[in-house]
C-alpha cells in the first residue's frame, strides 16, 4: 500500500478509499474498474463544464482567486498532471464538445509516461468517454460513468484493452498488453485515478460558480447603456 500524497488541498485519496477490480480477461486483454466514493457536493453540471474547460487556467488557491495562474489541470493531480489540450475539438451549436473531439494527454504515474492522443466517443450527462487505438485501430477504452445523487456524484471509470477487430485482435491485444498498456501500468493508474477524481470535490465546484460569476457580470457590462 503505496503512502498517501499530498495534493494542493490536502491528502489525497488512498486506494482503499474507492472499490476497485483487476482482471484478466478471457481470450487476452485486461480490464480494471474503479468505483470512487461518493463525490460531494458535485453535481453533473459541474463535470460537463469542468471536462470543457479541463485545459484553462484558474488563480484558485483553495480559499478565493487571489493566487498564481496555474493550469486546472495540475490541481487535479500536482504530481503527476503535466498538460493537457483539445486537438480536435467538435462542438454542437450550443457550443457542447461531440464524440470525434480528440483530446490529448500528458501524464506520469507510477514511473510510466503517457504522451497520448484519445479519440471522444461519448460525452453527455451519462459518461466521458474515450477510445484508445494503435495502428488507426481500436486496442481498448476508458470510460467515466456518472450519476448525481442526493449529496453529489457517484463516479466509475473503467479502462479495458481488448481489440475485437478480426483476425488480427488476437495479435493486436497481445501487444498492447505487453508494450502499450502492462498490468504494472494499468494498476498505476488506478492508483492515480482514484487520487485525481478524490480532488474533484475541493475545487471544481468553485471554478464552476466563478465561471457563471464572470460570465454574468461579463452580460451585465454588455447590456449597461452607454
Amino acid at each position: 500500500m503505496s503512502t498517501q500524497k499530498i495534493g494542493f488541498f490536502g491528502l489525497m485519496k488512498s486506494f482503499d478509499s474507492a472499490e476497485s477490480s483487476f482482471e484478466a480477461m478471457a481470450g487476452g486483454g485486461l480490464k480494471a474498474t474503479v468505483k470512487h466514493e461518493l463525490m460531494r457536493g458535485v453535481t453533473i453540471d459541474h463535470l460537463i463544464w469542468w471536462f470543457h474547460n479541463i485545459d484553462q487556467t484558474t488563480t484558485f488557491n483553495g480559499r478565493d482567486f487571489d493566487g498564481a495562474e496555474i493550469d486546472v489541470y495540475k490541481l487535479w493531480h500536482p504530481h503527476d498532471h503535466i498538460k493537457v489540450k483539445w486537438k480536435k475539438k467538435i462542438t454542437d451549436e450550443a457550443g457542447h464538445i461531440q464524440p470525434g473531439s480528440v483530446i490529448s494527454i500528458h501524464e506520469t504515474f507510477g514511473g510510466f509516461v503517457v504522451n497520448e492522443s484519445s479519440l471522444i466517443t461519448q460525452f453527455d450527462r451519462q459518461g466521458f468517454h474515450f477510445q484508445m487505438g494503435i495502428f488507426g485501430l481500436k486496442v481498448g477504452h476508458l470510460l467515466h460513468f456518472y450519476r448525481e445523487i442526493d449529496g453529489g456524484v457517484l463516479y466509475e471509470t473503467e479502462m479495458e484493452i481488448k481489440c475485437r477487430a478480426p483476425f488480427i485482435g488476437t495479435l493486436l491485444t497481445w501487444l498492447a498488453c505487453r508494450f502499450f498498456a502492462t498490468e504494472p501500468k494499468i494498476r498505476a493508474w488506478m492508483q492515480h485515478n482514484i487520487e485525481e477524481c478524490g480532488e474533484s470535490e475541493k475545487f471544481i465546484p468553485q471554478l464552476y460558480e466563478q465561471s457563471r460569476t464572470v460570465d454574468s457580470e461579463s452580460r451585465r457590462s454588455v447590456l449597461a447603456p452607454e
